[in-house]
C-alpha cells in the first residue's frame, strides 16, 4: 500500500526537480533548459548584410579587412538564378562590380555541381584568397554547391588565416548554421527542404530584407521548432561585422535580435521574456552584441586596458567636423582621456578597451573610435554616428601642463 506521506515526498521531489531546471535567466541557457551557445569564428571576420547593400561602408570595410585593393578576393555568384547567370556570359558584369569598387585581383568562382567543389583546380583560388563574397539570390543554391565539400573547408581556412567572408541577402543567410528560407519552391517557407548553412556562426538562423519585406515576425516559425537557435534579422542596407563572439551593427537601418529577452536602451534594462513570447528588439549602427552570452554589449561589460602616457597623448588635440563650427577637445586628465564639448563644456571620461576604442563608464553605450593611422586625416567618431571629428591641432609637448598626467 502506498502511504499518504509518500505523496508528499513525491510532490516535493517533483517540485525540486522543476525549480532546479528553471534557470532561464542564466547566460548561455535557453528558457527550455537546453544549452544554447552561439559562437563566431576564432579568427578572421564575417560581414553579414541584409540585402541591397548600397552604402559605401560595406565594400570599404570588406576591402580594408581583405588587405586593400590589390588583395586577392573570390566572389561567388552561385545563389543567382540560371537566367541571370546566362545573361552575363563569363560573369563579366558581375566581376566588374568589384573592379569598379577598386579591387584589382578578382576571381569569380561558380558551379552547380558539388563534385567541382572537391576538385583541386576549382578550389585553388580560395587557397590564396584574403576575402570571399557570397552573392544574393537563393541560399539553398550556395548550400547545394559547397556544403560539406573541400571548397567549404577552404572557406573556413580563409577565416583561420585572418581573412574576411562577406555576403548579402542569400549570402548572409548561408553563413549561419540553420538555413532560413532554404526551400527550393518558395522563399516564403521558413523551414524548407534545405536546413543547413555553412555554419561560420553556430546555433544561429539569419534572415534578411527584414523590414523592407515585412518579415520581422517570420523568425518565430523557426524558433518555435528550434528554440535553441539565436535568431538575427537584418534589414536592407544594414549588416553586422562579426569578430570572434561579438558583432557590431553597420549600415542605415536596424538588426532585429530574437534571443528570449528584450533590451530597452531608454530604460537601460534587459527583460527576460516568458515562454512563447513573440518579441524581439532592435540594434542600430554602432550597437554591439555578444553571441556567446546572447546579450547586447553594454559598457559595463567592457574591460579597460592600460595604455602608456605616450599612447594617450597621441590622441589629444582639438577636433572639428565639416557640418558646423562646434569643437571637441581631447585631453589627458589624471592619466585618463577626456573629451570636452565646446557648446556645453561637458567633460566625458573615457577608458580604453583597445588602443583606438574608448568607452564612457558613466554611460551604457557611449563609445568613441579613433582613427589615427594617417595624421593628416586623424580623427574619431562616436560609435553609431556618421559625424567624423577631424583633428585640427594636436596637443604639443609644450602645451601639456604639469600634473595633467600626460607626461
Amino acid at each position: 500500500m502506498f502511504h499518504p506521506g509518500s505523496y508528499v515526498c513525491l510532490f516535493i521531489a517533483i517540485f525540486l526537480l522543476l525549480t532546479s531546471c528553471d534557470k532561464s535567466g542564466e547566460k548561455g541557457i535557453s528558457k527550455n533548459g537546453m544549452n544554447a551557445v552561439s559562437e563566431g569564428p576564432e579568427n578572421g571576420t564575417l560581414i553579414i548584410m541584409g540585402g541591397s547593400a548600397r552604402a559605401p561602408v560595406f565594400m570599404e570595410t570588406f576591402m580594408k579587412l581583405a588587405g586593400g585593393p590589390e588583395a586577392p578576393i573570390v566572389v561567388i555568384p552561385t545563389a543567382m538564378g540560371d537566367e541571370s547567370i546566362e545573361n552575363d556570359p563569363g560573369f563579366v558584369k558581375y566581376r566588374q562590380r568589384y573592379l569598379d569598387a577598386g579591387f584589382t585581383n578578382v576571381t569569380v568562382l561558380h558551379t552547380r555541381d558539388p563534385k567541382d567543389s572537391d576538385n583541386d583546380e576549382f578550389i585553388t583560388p580560395i587557397k590564396t584568397a584574403n576575402g570571399i563574397w557570397f552573392s544574393g539570390g537563393r541560399q539553398w543554391r550556395h548550400a547545394d554547391s559547397y556544403l560539406g565539400t573541400r571548397a567549404h573547408e577552404e572557406f573556413r581556412k580563409v577565416l583561420e588565416r585572418g581573412g574576411v567572408i562577406a555576403g548579402s541577402s542569400a549570402g548572409a543567410t548561408i553563413q549561419g548554421s540553420y538555413l532560413a528560407r532554404g526551400d527550393t519552391q518558395a522563399n516564403t517557407i521558413m523551414m524548407g527542404d534545405h536546413e543547413e548553412g555553412l555554419s561560420f556562426i553556430s546555433n544561429i538562423a539569419i534572415d534578411q530584407h527584414l523590414f523592407a519585406r515585412n518579415r520581422q515576425f517570420d523568425m518565430f516559425e523557426i524558433l518555435e521548432n528550434r528554440p535553441e537557435l539565436l535568431g538575427i534579422g537584418l534589414d536592407e542596407n544594414t549588416g553586422i561585422i562579426v569578430r570572434g563572439n561579438r558583432f557590431e551593427v553597420i549600415g542605415v537601418s536596424y538588426v532585429a535580435v530574437y534571443d528570449g529577452t528584450r533590451w530597452s536602451a531608454e530604460r537601460d534594462t534587459i527583460y527576460q521574456l516568458a515562454d512563447g513570447s513573440q518579441q524581439f528588439y532592435l540594434l542600430n549602427a554602432g550597437d554591439e552584441y555578444d553571441l556567446k552570452d546572447r546579450k547586447v554589449v553594454l559598457n559595463e561589460d567592457r574591460i579597460p586596458i592600460s595604455l602608456n602616457p605616450g599612447e594617450l597623448r597621441a590622441l589629444t588635440g582639438s577636433y572639428a567636423n565639416d557640418s558646423d563650427d562646434r569643437k571637441m577637445q581631447v585631453k589627458v586628465v589624471n592619466d585618463t582621456l577626456t573629451v570636452t564639448r565646446s557648446w556645453n563644456d561637458n567633460e566625458t571620461k573615457l577608458l580604453p578597451e583597445s588602443s583606438s576604442v574608448f568607452f564612457s563608464p558613466a554611460s551604457s553605450t557611449l563609445v568613441v573610435v579613433f582613427e589615427m593611422t594617417n595624421r593628416k586625416n586623424a580623427g574619431f567618431r562616436f560609435r553609431g554616428s556618421n559625424v567624423y571629428w577631424k583633428m585640427e591641432k594636436p596637443v604639443s609637448q609644450a602645451e601639456i601642463t604639469p600634473g595633467s598626467g600626460s607626461d
